[in-house]
């Protein structure tokens, strides 16, 4: 299994591999969850908070303030009709304004009521939505193999989504005994149809041989791939690959320019590791003021091991 490279007598960089591993962790199940007017665009996102709360979801607070409160309730009339008359995407879109609360009271039940209606007419994004409301309880009794079912249905009928979401059940025992190997194939048949998050979970399996041969090549090539189609974490666990020489021959340059294209995508791991480059002028001219700006904003984002890394170190008795 890779380690960190304070493990390994390395410098700390912060490989940021632990993401993809857990089922509901980050990047949680993708599902759809667009705005209605665009919610065929094919995006993965993480999985809504739990429970049943009435509050707009910050992705409807956002819809709001930028259509109206009118134009989102509009909006919200046009897809219920639209449903009514038996159209699946306008099913998938009404189910869509009551699981965020858009331009109606947020109403989880009803969310997966509309989910189920679109997905038996054979809306595959709704099926995958109608399976992260099982695995969560979100809506509906909580069901783990009924979730793993419309998760494999959506697969089967060749939806990344669903394939990604059945590597995660495999890895997770999600209504399903715990299988690495089927996890790793459901991970590369996602990742072939261009899936960011199949192909980042590819490269960790393969880097830590977890149902698949351990290949340091292939992992870092599968990184390459999910940093290139915008996955921010694999641009930084890549950009460890070519700090460490992970597969790949050592190129911290290149390496340091992984760390600020994830940092300015806000990934705090990257953040972090720039700001240790540039401390020990690895790959970049030292430069204690820029290490400090960008240690500085992987706090400002959370990241724990950054904040301590500002504190000044103890004075010696």
């Amino acid at each position: 299994m890779l380690r960190s490279a304070t493990e390994n007598g390395r410098r700390p960089w912060v490989l940021g591999l632990g993401l993809a591993i857990t089922l509901l962790g980050a990047p949680a199940l993708a599902q759809q969850q667009q705005p209605p007017p665009a919610a065929h665009d094919g995006h993965a996102h993480e999985a809504p908070a739990k429970g049943g709360t009435k509050a707009p979801t910050k992705a409807a607070e956002k819809q709001e303030a930028f259509f109206g409160r009118e134009e989102l309730v509009r909006q919200a009339k046009v897809h219920e009709e639209g449903c009514k008359k038996g159209d699946k995407g306008e099913c998938f879109n009404s189910a869509l304004t009551y699981a965020q609360g858009a331009g109606v009271p947020k109403d989880d039940a009803r969310a997966a009521a509309l989910y189920k209606k679109a997905c038996d007419k054979g809306h595959l994004d709704a099926c995958n939505n109608l399976g992260i409301a099982y695995a969560e309880g979100t809506g509906v009794q909580k069901d783990p193999k009924q979730a793993f079912a419309l998760f494999d249905k959506s697969c089967k009928a060749e939806d990344a989504k669903g394939c990604f979401n059945v590597g995660l059940a495999y890895n997770a025992g999600l209504g399903v005994d715990k299988d690495p190997g089927r996890a790793g194939a459901s991970f590369e048949k996602a990742c072939g149809k261009g899936h960011a998050d199949g192909c980042f979970s590819l490269a960790i399996a393969h880097a830590n041989g977890k149902g698949v041969e351990k290949n340091l090549e292939k992992s870092t090539a599968l990184f390459s791939k999910a940093c290139d189609a915008g996955h921010m974490t694999a641009c930084n666990s890549l950009g460890v690959a070519y700090m460490a020489g992970y597969g790949v021959a050592k190129d911290p340059k290149r390496a340091v320019s992984l760390f600020e294209k994830a940092c300015a995508a806000e990934f705090p791991g990257g953040c972090l590791n720039a700001g240790i480059a540039h401390r020990s002028g690895s790959g970049v001219a030292k430069s204690p003021e820029r290490s400090r700006e960008f240690i500085q904003k992987a706090c400002n984002l959370g990241l724990e091991p950054a904040c301590k890394a500002l504190q000044p170190a103890p004075k010696a008795p």
